[in-house]
């Protein structure tokens, strides 16, 4: 009996603490950010209870179609790997295409030297 009634506390325990889990307010933020996200949120909830049901929907609407563009851009970038890697590959081959200076003289009069010869100048 004992134990039925640990677990079904421990249960309680775990149940509490995945309530302050899903908290999402970040902790680093002063009072006075706080209350103005608080009042920016209050200023939301009055413009929606002030909508009429056709805006309401509008807003859905709006919403929605926001969020499939940003769930379709994502999707797309993810899974077009090639179009993805094209600018690192452009990089890399631009990086290997100059004239090195030899390792050493960098960022010296001798390896300016060095650059302009196997430039041609």
């Amino acid at each position: 009996m004992k134990t039925i009634a640990i677990l079904t506390a421990g249960a309680f325990a775990l149940a509490s603490a995945s309530a302050f889990a899903d908290d999402k307010t970040p902790d680093n933020l002063t009072p006075a950010e706080q209350a103005k996200m608080k009042q920016q949120a209050d200023a939301k909830k009055a413009a929606m209870a002030k909508m009429t049901p056709e805006q309401k929907a509008a807003a859905k609407k709006a919403r929605d179609a926001e969020t499939l563009k940003y769930d379709d851009t994502m999707m797309e970038y993810t899974q077009n790997s090639q179009r993805k890697n094209t600018a690192i590959n452009k990089s890399a081959a631009d990086s290997k295409a100059g004239p090195m200076p030899r390792r050493g003289t960098m960022n010296t009069p001798e390896a300016d030297k060095v650059l302009k010869e196997q430039k041609g100048q």
